[in-house]
């Protein structure tokens, strides 16, 4: 679980598959906003949800693992390298 008001790791909880709690009024990644993210203007809410997400943090985490992140599966850069590796074995 999470706590920032980066928006930037907001896209990295969804491929890790964990919750974030965004201090902030707004955010430019909205595609994960009920699922992953949820935006919690600074003070006192913020811990109340946190400790909300605590109490049953496994189930939290069985749910987000079946929801798919909107910006990929994190495995991007292992296609690539493979991907060159089969181009260089192709040209010999």
């Amino acid at each position: 679980m999470l706590v920032s008001d980066s928006g930037g790791l907001v896209e990295e909880a969804s491929v890790l598959k964990r919750p974030i709690a965004v201090a902030r009024r707004s955010t430019e990644r909205p595609e994960v906003l009920g699922t992953f993210a949820e935006l919690i203007a600074a003070g006192p809410a913020i811990g109340e949800r946190v400790n909300t997400w605590l109490d049953d943090l496994g189930a939290l985490h069985e749910r987000l693992r079946e929801i798919p992140s909107p910006y990929g599966d994190g495995q991007a850069s292992a296609r690539c390298v493979a991907e060159v590796r089969r181009a260089a074995a192709q040209a010999g």
